[in-house]
């Protein structure tokens, strides 16, 4: 009976360190893909920003809202802050809230080179 009670409590921990790890995956994944699209996305509006983002977070099963997405840009600056609330059964029919936020910068570089920029000096 020890033993079960020892396997029983093993699984649960298990349990719950997994379903934790898939939420802090899909955190990180969305927190990249957040930066990928501020860096590679400079010439979009921020409108299509946050509507790629929250695709992304669609592809990745987070639950993240528009209103909990911020997407600004000052010029050559831009910048994405996010933040959302992910429920995570950590045990049987009981449920840990986790908070997760997240801000991502880019500084938009194209055309600082001039027009030469990438050709070989002559």
């Amino acid at each position: 009976m020890k033993t079960f009670l020892k396997i029983v409590v093993a699984v649960a921990i298990l349990n719950a360190a997994v379903r934790g790890g898939m939420a802090f995956a899909g955190y990180y994944q969305l927190k990249d893909a957040s930066q990928e699209l501020v860096t590679f996305g400079a010439n979009a509006s921020a409108g299509v920003l946050q509507n790629q983002l929250l695709q992304k977070a669609l592809e990745l099963n987070v639950p993240l809202n528009p209103a909990d997405v911020d997407v600004s840009k000052d010029g050559l600056h831009t910048r994405v802050s996010a933040s959302y609330t992910q429920p995570v059964e950590v045990f049987p029919n009981f449920s840990y809230p986790f908070n997760f936020h997240f801000t991502v910068e880019a500084l938009n570089m194209a055309g600082l080179g001039g027009a030469n920029q990438g050709q070989p000096k002559q």
